[in-house]
């Protein structure tokens, strides 16, 4: 008789550093791709005016991407601080730098 195949169970923790993991090989793509492609792609354009209409345009979409790690890695450290028995909210002052967690 066949066992049937089984997906692996990850715990919490082991799924948090699993999505970070994956940000981090995110970030890691999209500064390869923006230094060693884009920049030399740009440099090609004909006028400034297009070579700084293009530029806006990749670094409003890194923008909005580099913002949602930040909401991801932020969403983490909250889990992992009420895992902890700490206020969630104490975290989220500390991500805004406005940071009164002594009270």
């Amino acid at each position: 008789m066949a066992f049937p195949a089984q997906v692996p169970v990850l715990t919490d923790e082991e799924s948090i550093d699993v999505i970070i993991e994956s940000e981090v090989s995110i970030i890691q793509c999209m500064a390869d791709l923006f230094c060693n492609t884009l920049i030399e792609d740009i440099s090609l354009l004909t006028t400034i005016d297009k070579k700084a209409a293009v530029l806006k345009k990749i670094m409003c979409g890194f923008t909005a991407k580099e913002s949602s790690i930040a909401a991801v890695v932020g969403a983490s450290a909250k889990k992992s601080a009420a895992d902890m028995g700490v206020d969630p909210a104490k975290v989220n002052c500390c991500l805004c730098n406005k940071c009164n967690c002594e009270d």
